[in-house]
């Protein structure tokens, strides 16, 4: 059955002597694991430009805050957020009825995300399968517009035929993009170096796998600017490669052997510096770089619409910090999910500005939105449907003050719509990661919910 598609109603460290926390104020987007990217640098090549910030976690908890990023130009930025303050919560008072806000606030939030291509009939090419501890791995390519497919592997488990619930497993950004799918998903040949990726930010656990071993039909994508759908610096013309800064880079993704460390680490380098360049393309359309992400990650849901094995009112996702964003975006667009977790990207917008925004990724803004809607606010479309937010205390991404602040804000939409009982907000003391203990609590969500 196809249902109305709802949308048409820091780089690796290459240099020396780069810290962590210079990496991660870098790279703006996750924490991710440097320390492995270091041993494997190409000693030839300049290290992106460092952050001068000290950490951080020091400097949330430090007696005086730092300066603001932008020095001089930072009142005007905090005078342009005093004036745009979102303006269609759901919590403002001229709102009573949950519906009514939806049915106001959603084609805004859709508007703004600026990419509704048409929807072209559900099609999927079947690659191969094979055969897993627990499941049946299909790997598939969907339509997607007239201009693409999605690479896509569905995780059927085993057991009965029946009607089953179904979960959107979204992989994070984690500064690599070079894997996709890879990140929560395993494979026989998996390189030491995605192995020690996987063991820093999932406790080494390909997540997808355990979502499916419970009975889950899991589907995953390569999302758009990774994996197998990342920017393909080798085919560049060498009078292409604009940057100064990323002629090292272009050179060994030419040179080196495709999968070793030195391409990966350098691959990386020149995708993190054109992540900009993609951006200000993607803008001059008129779209957005989250809602390209939001029409794939919604075909998927249009997908398993189609599977026999999938029941239409028992669909899920999740992800980690690129992919918990990517999660909150799909369940604020796509009533069909009914239960989504947010893990490790959930703020309010406003308290980034000082000295936090440097930390985040192109790919996760959403230009002229806030003047409408905050994150917790477009999040809370979800309503009432169930949504766990997970944050980490150690994450120096965001200031704490913001985490709780954004959770606190859900606490009281979710309280406004009669169902506090279906919004979770829990925090946990490790750094920006879906650690295996986070993963339980996910799963036990999806279990209480789907």
């Amino acid at each position: 059955m196809h249902l109305p598609h709802p949308l048409n109603m820091d780089p690796p460290d290459l240099g020396q002597g780069i810290s962590r926390r210079q990496a991660l104020g870098t790279l703006g987007a996750l924490l991710l694991p440097w320390d492995l990217a270091r041993a494997s640098s190409p000693s030839t090549a300049e290290p992106p430009p460092a952050s001068p910030a000290p950490s951080p976690v020091a400097a949330q908890t430090a007696a005086m805050p730092l300066p603001p990023d932008l020095v001089n130009l930072h009142p005007l930025i905090e005078e342009a957020a005093r004036i745009n303050a979102p303006r269609l919560s759901y919590l403002e008072p001229r709102w009573s009825d949950l519906g009514e806000w939806q049915r106001a606030a959603r084609p805004v939030f859709l508007d703004r995300l600026g990419y509704q291509p048409s929807v072209p009939p559900v099609a999927a090419e079947l690659l191969r399968k094979e055969r897993r501890k627990g499941f049946t791995l299909e790997v598939l390519t969907l339509s997607a517009t007239p201009a693409y497919r999605i690479p896509a592997w569905v995780l059927v488990p085993e057991g009965p035929a029946k009607r089953r619930p179904a979960v959107v497993a979204l992989h994070c950004h984690g500064g690599s993009f070079v894997w996709g799918h890879e990140k929560i998903l395993s494979s026989p040949d998996d390189s030491p170096s995605l192995l020690a990726y996987r063991k820093e930010l999932y406790g080494g656990r390909a997540w997808a796998e355990e979502v499916a071993r419970r009975g889950y039909v899991v589907i995953v994508i390569d999302g758009f600017y990774f994996g197998s759908r990342r920017l393909q610096a080798e085919k560049l013309d060498p009078d292409l490669v604009y940057y100064l800064e990323t002629r090292e880079y272009y050179r060994i993704c030419r040179t080196a052997k495709p999968g070793s460390p030195e391409w990966i680490a350098a691959a990386n380098a020149f995708s993190y510096y054109y992540e900009h360049l993609t951006a200000k393309s993607i803008d001059a359309t008129g779209a957005t770089w989250p809602g390209i992400l939001l029409w794939d990650d919604m075909r998927t849901v249009d997908y398993l619409l189609t599977r026999p094995e999938v029941d239409p009112e028992r669909i899920g996702c999740a992800g980690l910090s690129g992919g918990g964003f990517r999660s909150a975006l799909l369940a604020a667009a796509d009533p069909r999910v009914k239960v989504a977790s947010v893990t490790g990207w959930m703020t309010v917008m406003d308290q980034l500005l000082r000295n936090h925004l440097h930390y985040h990724s192109w790919m996760t803004f959403i230009p002229g939105l806030y003047r409408s809607l905050d994150m917790p606010d477009f999040v809370g479309l979800h309503a009432p449907n169930a949504l766990l937010v997970q944050q980490c205390t150690q994450d120096g991404l965001y200031p704490m003050s913001a985490m709780e602040a954004a959770v606190e804000k859900l606490r009281r939409i979710y309280a406004k719509a009669g169902v506090p009982e279906r919004f979770l907000g829990s925090f946990h003391a490790v750094p920006h990661s879906f650690t295996p203990a986070m993963q339980g609590e996910a799963f036990t969500w999806f279990d209480r919910w789907l």
